[in-house]
């Protein structure tokens, strides 16, 4: 039985996702660094059905994001030289934050007439 590198990325992602086989599937990228002077490493997401169509709906440039799934790190040569890209296949991606205003996912916001002071 082959291996596989699963992981969570969280990071903000850097455009809005781009739609990906016919609607089918989305991308987009995160930027992860480990400091100011580190090397930014960034890793590139695609998800597919469902959660495609939620990331096309829900997920803009500086969204703040948790991506789940299969890690995969492929070789690539532009203009000579060989480069590495670190890429995502997601099963799942949460948006983890919110507008200040909006209420918690799946709650309704609290009816002020309802606060005891």
């Amino acid at each position: 039985m082959a291996g596989a590198f699963s992981g969570t990325v969280v990071g903000k992602v850097a455009k809005d996702p781009e739609s990906k086989a016919n609607g089918k599937a989305a991308g987009f990228s995160i930027p992860v660094s480990k400091g100011k002077d580190k090397p930014t490493t960034w890793v590139r997401v695609t998800v597919w059905g469902k959660s495609a169509e939620f990331v096309m709906q829900y997920v803009k440039k500086g969204a703040l994001v948790a991506a789940s799934g299969e890690i995969e790190l492929r070789e690539y040569e532009s203009k000579g030289a060989k480069g590495f890209s670190l890429e995502l296949n997601a099963q799942s991606v949460q948006s983890l934050a919110q507008a200040p205003d909006a209420a918690p996912a799946g709650r309704a916001a609290p009816d002020e007439s309802d606060m005891p002071f």
